[in-house]
């Protein structure tokens, strides 16, 4: 029996050896959540990505005030009132 245990603990040491080579090298990455909202990565995340994309695509909004003398209508250009004398 002493050397049935001795083989099996010869296979066990040599498979965890085996088992301990395989998987991922270096610094592993975080997976996302299941459910909720990931929080931001920085600069670099594609959802930032997207947003700032989307922000410089959209077309400024008009301003409510002309911006020279020649896009005013009559009623908006004030005239000095005469003073009396």
């Amino acid at each position: 029996m002493t050397a049935r245990r001795a083989t099996l603990m010869l296979a066990f040491v040599a498979c965890s050896a085996l088992a301990a080579g395989c998987g991922l090298r270096g610094d592993l990455e975080r997976p996302p959540p299941l459910w909720g909202d990931p929080p931001r990565e920085g600069p670099l995340d594609p959802r930032t990505v997207r947003e700032a994309e989307t922000r410089a695509n959209e077309k400024p909004a008009p301003s409510s005030q002309p911006q020279d003398a020649a896009d005013r209508t009559p009623a908006e250009t004030t005239q000095p009132e005469p003073s009396p004398q």
